[in-house]
This record gives structure tokens, sequence and C-alpha cells, in this order.
């Protein structure tokens, strides 16, 4: 790849989106510019407010007692590794599109796009090195949920960004299928998809600007009235779950989603006040009598 002077122009970069070397300077070690990435992509999103799955899986494995145990360790060394790899090709994929988006970091957006092949051949080794430390560290079934959520992240990101519903769909998938990686039981796999389907939904909605500019037809881009409806179902749902899971007081709270819809009109701060109601749901679900078994 070129070192220095004016960056070659991507072929999968169309011109309105193409970075010029005097906003973010090309890096000149492949192997250094692609480690800073994959970390940045995580990084990232966890100074924006993201990173709760990760959050998450390391709270079911404290919940569990395993913390200073090798196997705890491990659950939280494989969740950590998947989670890098898959932001990593989220990044990677999207970053010509998201070169317009004024919420992405455009020195990693350059830097993805600087090193696309490279990039591509990253994210595989990746992969298939957290799938035979996850087989190696916890066995077949974490393995399993690894490889599925990581088929799941490749969907979404290549084809169901841009389907109404089937995108909020998919990540739901996506979170259940990640917290079943440390606790593949009902209650949690389907509380952690629901939770991180609404707050996708959220996410959406504050990006439907950017998304509409780029042709990414989400859930939020289609129409309000289907965010809405969408939104309703979800949270129906997550009266259900809590209501079998922790019981009628909790399950009440349910629809505090779709209060926030309504009431707050800013998308961005609703995905905030949303995903502060779902910490509290969440500490409260694994205070519960064995829900977090």
């Amino acid at each position: 790849m070129p070192a220095s002077g004016a960056a070659k122009q991507d072929p999968y970069l169309p011109p309105r989106f193409a970075p010029t070397a005097a906003v973010v300077p090309v890096r000149e070690n492949v192997l250094a510019a692609l480690g800073w990435a994959v970390a940045s992509s995580t990084l990232h999103r966890i100074r924006r407010g993201e990173g709760a799955l990760l959050a998450i899986n390391l709270s079911l494995i404290a919940a569990h007692g395993e913390v200073f145990t090798i196997r705890g360790l491990m659950q939280a060394f494989v969740s950590i590794l998947a989670i890098l790899v898959m932001y990593a090709f989220n990044d990677l994929y999207d970053a010509p599109v998201d070169w317009n988006n004024p919420k992405k970091d455009r020195a990693l957006i350059r830097t993805w796009i600087e090193h696309r092949q490279a990039g591509v051949l990253a994210t595989i080794v990746l992969k298939l090195a957290t799938l035979a430390i996850a087989y190696g560290a916890l066995g077949a079934t974490p393995t399993a949920a690894v490889a599925a959520v990581m088929v799941v992240n490749v969907v979404y990101s290549t084809m169901l960004k841009g389907v109404p519903v089937a995108d909020v769909l998919a990540v739901w998938v996506w979170g259940s299928l990640y917290a079943a990686i440390v606790a593949p039981s009902f209650a949690v796999t389907f509380l952690v998809g629901l939770m991180t389907g609404v707050c996708h939904l959220f996410q959406a909605l504050d990006d439907r600007t950017p998304d509409a500019e780029n042709g990414i037809q989400t859930t939020a881009v289609r129409s309000a009235v289907l965010s809405r409806n969408v939104l309703v179902a979800l949270s129906l749902l997550l009266v259900g779950i809590l209501w079998t899971s922790v019981g009628a007081a909790a399950a009440v709270t349910g629809i505090v989603p779709l209060l926030i819809f309504f009431v707050v009109a800013d998308a961005g701060v609703g995905w905030l006040l949303t995903k502060a109601y779902f910490a509290v749901v969440w500490l409260w679900f694994l205070g519960a009598s064995g829900a977090a078994g």
C-alpha cells in the first residue's frame, strides 16, 4: 500500500465519500494500522456510550461467581475477542458510506479504506483464532454461539442493515447469541436480545439523516410509524419476559422504552435514557433468584 502522498482511491468508495490525504495521514505499517483499527472500532463505540454487550457478558461471568476462575477468565477473553472482530468487520464493510456520518471516526474510516484487502484477511484470521480459542478453552456449545454470532454479524453488515424490520431482528439475534457465549439459558438470551434490538432501533432513529443520505433503508429511515410499531412489539415481548423471569413489578416497566419514544423528541437522548433504563432492568434481573443461571 502507498505510504504517503495522495491516498489511492478504493474501487468501492464513491467519489463523494473519498477522504483526502490532508484530512488523515496514511499509516505506513499495515500490521500496526490494522491493529490500531481493530482496537479503535470497539474503543470508539465505548467512547460513544456503546459496548453494553461486552458489559453484559462480564456481568454474567461475575454473577456466576467465575471472575477468578480459569473458565471465567477465558469466557471474558473470548467475549472481548468476539466483540473486537465483529465491530472491526462492521466498520471495515461500512467504511465507504460512513465517511459522511459525523458520528464516525474519520481516521478509523480512512485506515479501513486504505487497507481494505488486508483488513478482510485480518478479520478472517481473527475470527478463526477466536473460534479456536473458544473451542479449546470453553468447549463446543460456547464455540457454536461464537460461530453463530459471527455469521449474524456478517449477514447483518452485508445484507440486512438496510432491510426494514430485518435489521432490528438481526441485531436482536446478534445480542442473544453473544450472551449465549457465557450464559445459554433462554431467559438470559431472550432478554439480552430484546434490549439490544430496542437500543439499536433508537440508535437507528438517531442516524436517520446520514443513513438516508447514504441510501441505507433502515427501519427508522423507512418511517416513524414502522419504527413505532416495531417498538410496540418489542415492548410487549419485554413485558412478557420480565413477567416470567423477574415478576409483575419489573414487567410493568417494560413499556418505558415506548414512553421514551413518544415523550422524548431527540432520538439520541432517547437512546441514552433507554440504555439507563435497561441498566436498571439488567441489575434487577441479575438480582432475581436464579435469573443469571
